[in-house]
Parts: structure tokens; sequence; C-alpha cells
């Protein structure tokens, strides 16, 4: 299926690169992003310090390869890296997540940069498979990685972090990159916390990981660490199943998450046990059946007040299931051009890339995009 002519929301171009250069027409721009739909963003300069974000870089865009490593994976002079610690969490002492196949240890790891002032209230991003080398740049256990190299087809976060605060692009970004329970899909405690369409997952972060990281921080470090309680705040990011996690958490609690990055997203058939109010699982955020070619007819369009959220999605041309079509109800690729085609047609903030040649969480397509995909995420949010 060709999206060559794919239209960008009206507010601009179809964007491409022939180098795969990223199409966010917001990677130039410093800061983030004040939530909400694109009709209603928060005032200019407004008291509190947040701006309009504007539609800059929202809408469709197609992605050419090769796709190159950005430079802001790498350490740059005179940035000054972070304090990174890790800690673990027993499934026994958790009241949401006990283990549906008995107990498990999560691994958590913490990314606090270097310009956060202690005892601030710290904005915040909760990365999902926390455990992946795809957003460190090194294999697990993930050690701190200033210097790398990185590992081909992987980002580095904590880099990205620090060189987009000291381009005075992004605010003082603390990161949980948060493991999943084990295992994947149906049957798995990662296919429960991810493919649910619930906001179970956000409430654990919110009551069981957010204290105990603060907790960990002032063990570890000393450090007064303070989450914002404003979510305008709070972003989530995530690839496949984490992806899916990660706007089920802003979808269901705006009032905890409103930014979401992800990259191949699981908006489909993978629940279990699925909900008869969603059937088909994460598909049903777009499409309910019988499936309607001309136009979404899912949650997101069902939804009568547009929530106060703001959406990066990425697919690839070549992702699990492309092809397979509606019936499948694991097509990846129309999945997340349905997420997007929904999203447009409610005047959300959304960003939508097609990622040419690109398969299932692509790597070098994450290396290449995931600095701007922070950028337009957090647009309008105020940096000092």
């Amino acid at each position: 299926m060709s999206h060559s002519g794919m239209s960008s929301a009206g507010t601009g171009p179809v964007a491409g690169s022939a180098t795969g250069g990223s199409a966010s027409g917001g990677s130039a721009t410093a800061g983030a992003a004040t939530a909400g739909a694109a009709t209603a963003g928060t005032a200019s300069g407004g008291a509190d310090g947040f701006t309009d974000p504007g539609t800059d870089g929202d809408g469709d865009f197609m992605l050419a390869s090769p796709y190159k490593d950005s430079p802001l994976n790498h350490p740059a002079a005179g940035v000054t890296f972070g304090k990174q610690i890790t800690f673990k969490m027993d499934s026994t002492m958790s009241a949401i997540y006990k283990g549906i196949k008995g107990p498990y240890m999560r691994d958590v790891w913490l990314y606090i940069p270097a310009k956060y002032a202690p005892g601030s209230k710290a904005p915040f991003l909760v990365v999902q498979d926390g455990n992946f080398a795809l957003w460190f740049g090194n294999d697990n256990p993930h050690p701190p990685n200033p210097t790398g190299p990185n590992l081909p087809g992987t980002a580095n976060i904590p880099l990205i972090v620090d060189n987009l605060v000291a381009l005075g692009k992004l605010p003082p970004l603390v990161v949980l990159l948060v493991d999943n329970g084990g295992g994947d899909a149906e049957g798995t405690e990662r296919g429960l916390e991810y493919d649910t369409v619930s906001g179970k997952f956000a409430e654990y972060i919110q009551t069981e990981v957010l204290p105990r990281a603060t907790a960990e921080a002032k063990t570890q470090l000393q450090m007064d660490l303070v989450f914002t309680d404003d979510a305008r705040g709070r972003g989530t990011l995530g690839g496949s199943s984490g992806g899916a996690a990660s706007f089920s958490m802003a979808w269901f609690h705006p009032d905890y998450f409103t930014r979401v990055i992800s990259y191949s997203g699981t908006f489909v058939r993978q629940a279990s046990p699925e909900d008869p109010m969603y059937p088909h699982g994460c598909w049903a955020y777009h499409d309910y059946d019988p499936f309607d070619a001309a136009a979404p007819n899912g949650v997101i369009m069902k939804e009568p007040t547009p929530k106060p959220i703001r959406v990066w999605l990425e697919v690839g041309e070549n992702d699990s299931g492309a092809g397979s079509g509606p019936g499948s109800y694991r097509d990846f690729r129309l999945a997340n051009q349905r997420m997007a085609a929904s999203l447009k047609a409610k005047q959300y903030h959304y960003h939508f890339d097609l990622a040419k040649g690109a398969g299932h969480v692509d790597g070098n397509v994450v290396a290449q995009t995931l600095p701007d995909a922070l950028t337009w995420a957090w647009r309008g949010y105020p940096l000092q």
C-alpha cells in the first residue's frame, strides 16, 4: 500500500528525505509540548511558563532509507553525563502485578541528567521494556554509557537527553527505564501489563515505581528527587507492546501522562484475556467490527471529549503482519495508520512516520528519529 501521497493534517506538505532524515518538522524548535487537541493549545506565554506548541511537526510523514544514526546519540564536548542507577522490584511486594506465573523480579534503571536541580519538580519520561539495548546503546546490565560506542541500531537515551538539554531543546528530563514482568504476548506478565486495554500499568508506575525511584535516589545518590505531579511534565515511550502500553497510560490516565512516543505500537489483537468492552484488544483503539475502510470507528473516534495528550507514532513499511489486512487484526502497519487517521480526525496533536523499508521496532529508525520525537513531544514545555 503506497502512502507517498499522505497529507500532513492540513498543516504542511508530506515530508520525506532521500537520506532518511526525520521529517518531524520540529527538530529545530526548543522545548516540548502542551498536551491537547490541535485546536486547544495553551495560550502563548502563560503564567506557568507553558507555551502553545503550535502545529509544527504535526501530521503524516514518509521516511526514506538508508537511516542514519543521529549524532545526538553520541557524546558532545562540554556536555556532562548525569547519574545512572538501577534497582530491582519484587513482585511479591506489588499490590497490582503479583505475577501470573509466580513471583518475579523487575529491573528498573533511573537516569538523572546533570542539570537537574535536586529538590525541584522534575519532568520525566517512563520507558517501557527498559532492559532493551535499544535504549542504552549497550547490552544488559546496561552500565552507564557516557562515551559509547553504541551497538549498531541502538539509541542512547541518556546521551540524547543530555545533548538536547545542553542545546536548549529539552528540559532536564529524568528517565525511568522500567523492565517488563517477563515473557511476551498472550499469557505472559508482559502481555498482561502492556497489551491490556486499561490504565492499570499507569497506576502501577504512579503508585509503586515512582515512590521507589525517589527512595532509591535518596539511598544510592543522597539526592532529593521529586517527580512533577503536573501531567504535562510526564511522558511515555515504548516499542511494540511497549508502544501500546505507552499510549494506554496516557489515554486512560491523562491525569498522570500526556506525552506519548510509540515505535511499531502493538495496536493489534494481542490482549489476553480480552476485555469484552475492547474486542480484539488494542485494535479497538482505532477500529471496531465491521471494519470501514473509509474511516476508523474505534475507541478514539467514539470518545466525545478530546483528551489532553499528544502522540508521536512510527511504523515500518515492512512491519509485522504488513499487508495481512484488517481481517487478521495483526497488520501493524495498517493498525498504526488507522491510529494516525483516528488522531487526525479528532484533531489531536499527533505525528506519524511511515518508515520505508523498515521492519518492526527498527533500531536504525529509532536511532535516527528519537531526538526529534523527544523535541516534538515536549514542545511548549518551559525549559527553565
